[in-house]
């Protein structure tokens, strides 16, 4: 009976840590990943902004691109973008890229190795993004041109352009709350465009982890899919 009583708190102890663990994980798998996208354009005045909060806010990313200028169709488009964070007790950069011909003729060449070096890619990326929900998505625009009919032509196609775009949207994501898309013409203005986009996108941490840990699968599926991925992730 001693030694019973002498070891119950030690099991109890264990208990309990096992328990905590398991509280940990089952608040860490229920948790939400969440996406602020903020896009402004002002004529020739731009800003993107991305904010992410995980782990109840525990962790956040913040990355804005304050500036892209478009140089000329041989030079390319000037991006200059910062990011910080707080995990690296608030670590802030700070990079400025040119983004051109060549440039994008890389990006597609690192696709394409990297669908080559994933068995199933396509199909990981569809069933991720149906995990994926938009809590919000606002799209306005602001059109004007030098000539009225001009103006309302051209409003009519951003029409057609936006709901292609959100009928696509919809079909691959869950939106949560019908998006809010407009396009106004403004007549009797010297040449104007304007448009902002305001979107909150959100996954569960657990749905995050396995499409993680299936992607992993895939790529050790594929005879030396791991070695192209670190090239192409070591290379960027």
């Amino acid at each position: 009976m001693t030694m019973a009583m002498e070891g119950l708190p030690v099991w109890i102890w264990i208990g309990s840590i096992l328990l905590l663990l398991l509280i940990i994980i089952a608040l860490l798998l229920t948790s939400v990943i969440t996406v602020r996208l903020s896009v402004t354009k002002k004529n020739w005045d731009d800003s993107v902004i991305v904010d992410v909060k995980m782990l109840y806010g525990l962790v956040t990313l913040h990355y804005e691109v304050p500036a892209i200028v478009l140089k000329s169709l041989q030079e390319g488009v000037w991006v200059e973008k910062s990011q910080s964070d707080n995990i690296l007790k608030g670590h802030t950069s700070n990079e400025e890229q040119v983004i051109d011909q060549e440039k994008v003729h890389q990006w597609t060449k690192e696709f394409k190795e990297i669908l080559s070096a994933t068995k199933g890619l396509k199909k990981w990326m569809r069933n991720t993004l149906d995990r994926v929900a938009i809590r919000k998505l606002d799209w306005s625009t602001n059109i004007a041109l030098s000539d009225a009919a001009h103006t309302a032509t051209l409003t009519g196609v951003l029409w057609g352009v936006k709901s292609v775009l959100v009928g696509f949207l919809s079909y691959h994501v869950t939106l949560l709350q019908r998006p809010k898309i407009f396009v106004v013409p403004v007549f009797g203005s010297r040449p104007l465009f304007t448009t902002e986009i305001h979107c909150i996108a959100q996954i569960r941490c657990g749905y995050a982890i396995h499409a993680g840990l299936v992607l992993i699968v895939r790529v050790l599926k594929v005879k030396g899919g791991i070695r192209k991925w670190l090239s192409i992730l070591f290379k960027a």
